[in-house]
């Protein structure tokens, strides 16, 4: 597309006939593929990335112990639970971002069968039940943020190369 379009009109130009512009099919194919860009491109950054959590979440699963016992959960304001061992470890895995396309989230997705319901993970991670912090003593205390914090540099080198790829891929 290296002629002018002034060229191209009076007909001096080294490629196509007088009033014909070289290039143009092209130039309009990639116009055409500007509509559906961002939606292409994000879908597949998403699936990219969530690629790169599940192997993520797959290490931290067996980083967190499972319980010895059933955990009975009895509220005066709300249903019962009984907690099963290894819902914890159950309950990771990914989640998609809600406000951007292309996020994706690790750890304890809350919601769902109770079999997999980690709705108690904040309790256990950062210790606080009630503001008592009795769960400081408890085998998983603290075990996914540092696993997570330890497998960050190994997920951000294959983000980069999956970014790249792609971004590679969609050059217009």
């Amino acid at each position: 597309m290296g002629v002018r379009l002034r060229e191209s009109m009076s007909g001096r130009a080294k490629r196509g006939e007088a009033g014909q512009i070289v290039g143009l099919d092209e130039l309009l194919i990639q116009v055409g593929k500007i509509g559906d860009f961002p939606k292409i491109m994000a879908k597949e950054l998403r699936q990219g990335n969530r690629k790169i959590a599940q192997a993520a979440s797959r290490k931290v699963k067996p980083q967190i112990p499972r319980s010895k016992r059933v955990f009975n959960v009895r509220r005066s304001d709300g249903p019962d639970y009984d907690i099963t061992p290894g819902t914890l470890r159950r309950s990771i895995g990914v989640k998609n971002s809600r406000g951007s396309r292309t996020n994706v989230f690790i750890g304890p997705r809350a919601g769902g069968s109770l079999k997999n319901d980690g709705w108690f993970a904040g309790i256990v991670e950062s210790g606080h039940v009630g503001g008592r912090n009795r769960s400081v003593g408890s085998p998983a205390y603290n075990k996914i943020v540092p696993a997570l914090s330890r497998l960050r540099p190994m997920m951000e080198r294959l983000m980069i190369r999956h970014y790249r790829r792609t971004f590679e891929k969609f050059k217009l």
